[in-house]
């Protein structure tokens, strides 16, 4: 195992509680392999296979912390890089990227994210699993529909920033968006969304996940 250091944005203050983790997650959306261990001050250990796409965690689920402090973030890479069978069943690693991606950077923009860029989502996120709103689904269905900031985003679901940016950074983490970069001769996106339109685009949401 080795320690991943805490990572800088610009040469500023390191990358502290989930914000940490989510960086070095967000790096390996290319790599097949690697075992992640995540130690938490007073909220027990997270161990991560990205291989398997699962993860253990030894504390309750009711008291996943929102803001822990972390205490090291080591890591293996590798095709050796699997965890050894546990007594207790792992559980997916999607809903756990879905909620640190939601507060690894509160409602500002993910560090990974391009400035000046709008992003698209190439896939959704298995909604049958992760806990979500209906503005989080609705809000994918329209990046899903037209590549925006999250300023657009918000201007368009009628959702405050910080809801969309959030929306965003998930997405991301998850390695569900596409970067389109904005031209100075593109105009500002704005999806208006006619409430007739609403109910068949949700029927049409519920038939696309059951399928």
């Amino acid at each position: 195992m080795v320690a991943v250091p805490a990572a800088t944005r610009s040469g500023g203050i390191p990358a502290q509680g989930w914000a940490r983790v989510a960086l070095v997650l967000q790096g390996l959306h290319r790599t097949a392999h690697a075992i992640i261990l995540v130690e938490l001050a007073e909220h027990g250990n997270l161990a991560i296979d990205w291989g398997r796409k699962d993860y253990w965690w030894n504390g309750a689920p009711a008291t996943f912390p929102t803001d822990p402090t972390v205490v090291s973030v080591r890591m293996m890479r590798g095709e050796d890089a699997e965890l050894p069978f546990m007594l207790e069943a792992p559980a997916p690693l999607e809903p756990l990227l879905w909620i640190i991606g939601l507060l690894a950077f509160p409602t500002s923009p993910a560090w990974w994210l391009t400035e000046d860029a709008r992003y698209r989502a190439i896939r959704w996120p298995n909604y049958t699993v992760i806990d979500h709103t209906p503005e989080q689904m609705r809000m994918t269905a329209m990046l899903g529909g037209a590549p925006m900031t999250a300023q657009e985003l918000a201007a368009s679901a009628g959702v405050e920033l910080g809801d969309a940016q959030q929306l965003v950074n998930a997405l991301g983490l998850l390695g569900l968006l596409r970067e389109v970069p904005i031209t100075e001769s593109d105009a500002p996106v704005i999806v208006a969304e006619a409430p007739t339109q609403r109910k068949g685009l949700f029927a049409r949401l519920r038939a696309r996940l059951a399928g």
